[in-house]
């Protein structure tokens, strides 16, 4: 009679993450990933990093959104900006306070139909839009997307369409109003996307109570940790508190458990709102 072969298990967050022995048989990866952007947001430094020296600090951001190839679908993470703030249209769309706050810069063909159709694609040919949280820089196009299957935590959802008063101002229902029909995978913790590895969704709240990170494998590239806003620059990363979040403790746990994450996988932390990082990354070519 043969041995039995055991494989330990790990519970972290309410979610079985095997070991090696079990995940390397049926690991797989997806294909391709961009890196775009939305345009630009400009800002005062403290709402993403809590220092002394980040106060009056006026800084641009890049506002990402990223395309992945998956041999069993194509998936949008964030949507960035919505298209009527194109081309100066921020007051009538976001209205003059937000607009002085965080000035948008964007043009029409930034918007993420357009960057789809650059490379090749239409919004009806991708089958998952993953939203890192449902703030008006990473969400403002969902209705861009009918016949898409839509993936957010349940907690975000609850909170966007009835956030606390002192915290609503950075959500526009606007953006998201005529979506109560659309095909919401709604999620309570981390989700294997394809159930392959290749894509994972990871729970960090913090920055909002749903807030949603994401782990991709790449095959050449190996394995990319999109943070969303859960960790804006590196600053966050080196134990500096971000400024803007609704529960700074299980920020910081969100930041930790990324980093940890980064570590076991060898693989590298693509901030949300980082220029420098941002423009040391290619954008007119796919990371493979």
């Amino acid at each position: 009679m043969k041995p039995m072969k055991f494989v330990a298990g790990l519970l972290l967050g309410g979610t079985l993450m095997l070991g090696a022995a079990a995940t390397d048989a049926s690991a797989q990866t997806a294909k391709k990933l961009w890196q775009l952007t939305s345009g630009t947001l400009t800002l005062e430094k403290t709402f993403l990093v809590a220092n002394h020296a980040s106060r009056g600090k006026i800084i641009t951001v890049p506002v990402a959104m990223y395309v992945i190839e998956h041999p069993r679908g194509l998936v949008v993470y964030d949507t960035g900006m919505a298209d009527d703030v194109s081309d100066g249209g921020c007051d009538a769309y976001w209205g003059k306070g937000l607009c002085s706050a965080f000035p948008p810069k964007q043009r029409r063909d930034e918007v993420i139909d357009q960057q789809l159709k650059k490379l090749g694609y239409s919004t009806d040919q991708v089958k998952y839009v993953i939203y890192s949280h449902f703030h008006l820089d990473h969400a403002g196009n969902i209705e861009l997307f009918p016949k898409a299957r839509h993936v957010v935590q349940k907690a975000e959802i609850r909170h966007a369409w009835w956030p606390e008063k002192w915290y609503a101002g950075a959500f526009i229902l606007k953006d998201y109003d005529d979506t109560r029909k659309f095909n919401f995978l709604e999620l309570s913790g981390d989700y294997d996307l394809f159930d392959d590895g290749s894509i994972t969704i990871l729970s960090t709240r913090g920055h909002t109570p749903g807030h949603q990170s994401l782990k991709v494998r790449l095959p050449k590239t190996g394995t990319l940790v999109l943070t969303g806003d859960a960790i804006y620059t590196p600053e966050n990363a080196a134990g500096v508190p971000p400024g803007l979040t609704v529960s700074l403790e299980d920020s910081m746990k969100s930041i930790e458990r990324l980093k940890d994450i980064r570590d076991a996988s060898g693989g590298d932390l693509w901030y949300s709102h980082n220029m420098d990082q941002y423009n040391s990354h290619k954008h007119d070519k796919p990371y493979e």
